[in-house]
């Protein structure tokens, strides 16, 4: 626009010559040239003037683009996940058939808590070997002392005393395996002590809760056929749970064991759940190229529900330093980020640039300045109007 106008005047000013005009309308249309050419708004260069008194009286302050250790908080997307070392699926030991059940979906159990009662024909089977393996022990057992009495008194051989000996010690042998096959088999040890006092026989064997939880899942109906192979309840401790987030392949080195995090879920937009980070995979996925990072979120309120979607907040620092500038130094226009660079006493440039997120009150700086350039740091917007005018008044 400027040197449209020059030309102009050049022309106006040759015509006037060559119309004999006087010397001093000449110097006129020179004047107001010059004039145009010290605006206090000027395009040049993308240069902004303003006087100096208008600097101080605006506000403006100056500032050097520095390198800093900027605190980074970073969110991504993260999912909640019962803790794997906290549940238990829970099956019967041995085939039968569901004649009691206790345990509904959503209780909470404790650890020994009897679920669900089956009935069934190898429970049976085995305590009745049970106890004919203790009755063949009592009767060995009660042989065996009395013919350590005896021996004292010659009344019976040695080879005799070593025969029931090794009766005694094969009918014990006997009453452990079958005992340990009905603690297998699922019986506690009352109930086995039981069985031997009372000498019957009792096809029922509870399923108890392996630990203190909520039954999470429930796969099994009153009169239903069980077998081994299969689950029929779910148990999981929900005081504790995990938030398994993704995190880009660039971001890895920020990521460590022990970093504290701060989880957020859409139900309860103003609640933060503090955690902490407990594993940090070893491999990277091939096709996303991200890294799964684990935290552990205390629950004991019961607010997070695993499969929840969740938003992790997860904050490092750029220990080695980065080139920040002050968030007031940041000017907006439409997508574009500018800053203006100090060049003279009242004379600033308009520059865009390139910025990371903001932290602490400070924006990374990706490109457009260096280290050392003197910055505006506050009162930007009052340079960012002198331009609007400086453009309405060349227009």
């Amino acid at each position: 626009m400027f040197y449209k106008k020059a030309l102009l005047v050049l022309v106006a000013a040759v015509f006037l010559l060559g119309c004999g005009a006087s010397e001093d309308k000449i110097n006129k249309v020179k004047a107001s040239a010059a004039a145009d050419k010290e605006a206090p708004k000027s395009a040049a260069r993308g240069l902004i003037t303003i006087s100096e008194d208008a600097v101080k009286n605006s506000g403006i302050k100056i500032g050097k683009v520095e390198k800093r250790v900027l605190l980074v908080k970073d969110s991504f997307s993260g999912l909640v996940s019962v803790d794997e070392t906290r549940i238990a699926h829970v099956g019967p030991r041995i085939a039968g058939r569901a004649v009691e059940v206790y345990a509904n979906l959503g209780d909470h159990v404790k650890k020994g808590r009897a679920l669900a009662v089956i009935d069934s024909t190898e429970i049976g089977e085995a305590q009745s070997q049970y106890l004919k393996a203790r009755t063949s022990f009592e009767i060995a057992e009660k042989s065996y002392e009395r013919a350590k009495i005896i021996l004292k008194g010659k009344v019976i051989s040695t080879g005799e005393f070593q025969r029931r000996e090794g009766q005694y010690l094969s009918a014990k042998t006997e009453l452990k395996a079958t005992e340990d096959r009905l603690h297998i088999l699922g019986m506690s040890e009352a109930e086995i002590a039981a069985i031997g006092k009372e000498h019957t026989i009792n096809s029922r064997v509870a399923i108890y809760a392996p630990l203190t939880g909520k039954v999470i899942e429930r796969h099994l109906t009153l009169g239903e056929v069980v077998e081994p192979v299969k689950s029929i309840y779910t148990i999981a401790d929900l005081t504790n749970l995990w938030v398994i987030a993704e995190i880009p392949e660039r971001d890895i080195p920020r990521i460590r064991k022990g970093q504290r995090v701060a989880v957020s879920v859409l139900p309860y937009p103003k609640k933060v759940f503090p955690g902490v980070i407990t594993y940090v995979a070893d491999l990277i996925d091939a096709d996303t190229r991200m890294v799964k990072v684990r935290a552990e979120v205390n629950n004991t309120e019961g607010f997070l529900k695993p499969r929840m979607f969740a938003t992790v907040g997860i904050s490092g620092s750029e220990t080695d330093g980065v080139l920040v500038v002050p968030e007031g130094a940041v000017q907006r226009e439409g997508s574009t980020m500018i800053v203006f660079v100090k060049k003279g006493p009242s004379k600033f440039e308009k520059r865009t640039v390139e910025l990371g997120p903001s932290s602490g009150g400070y924006h990374r700086v990706l490109s457009g300045l260096v280290e050392g350039e003197t910055i505006v740091t506050s009162g930007a917007f009052t340079l960012k109007s002198e331009e609007k005018k400086g453009e309405l008044a060349e227009e």
